[in-house]
């Protein structure tokens, strides 16, 4: 019976060391996990943002009446867009350069890259 109740004790002793250092290794494992999944977020944020401003844009060229209907409608959006969006929509501050980067990327996966849609560039607007 005495060498039942030395290994409890043993295994009880051995647990109690370890578990601070098992529960520093989990906390350390969730803010790395909240660090990226909060780093998505933001990022799937700053696509909503400048595909609105996209959209927008777009919906604006079609809304003008034209007189020529085969005249070439041009579509502008800018970065100030993105980052108006961003801000207003999401909370999220963004510069200037990471929204040009964005918008650029968003022009070209969605195929209006080397179409009539005009953007800024980088630097700041002029007040």
């Amino acid at each position: 019976m005495s060498a039942a109740l030395h290994v409890t004790v043993g295994c009880a002793a051995l647990l109690a060391a370890a578990l601070p250092v098992l529960r520093h290794g989990v906390q350390q494992y969730r803010d790395e996990r909240d660090q990226r999944i909060a780093a998505l977020h933001r990022q799937r944020q700053l696509v909503h943002a400048a595909d609105w401003a996209i959209t927008a844009a777009i919906r604006e060229c079609w809304s003008r009446q034209v007189e020529d209907l085969a005249a070439v409608r041009i579509m502008l959006v800018s970065v100030s867009d993105v980052v108006r969006r961003a801000e207003e929509d999401f909370n999220v501050t963004v510069s200037r350069e990471e929204a040009y980067a964005l918008l650029l990327d968003r022009l070209r996966f969605r195929g209006h890259f080397h179409t009539t849609l005009v953007t800024d560039g980088p630097d700041p607007a002029p007040e």
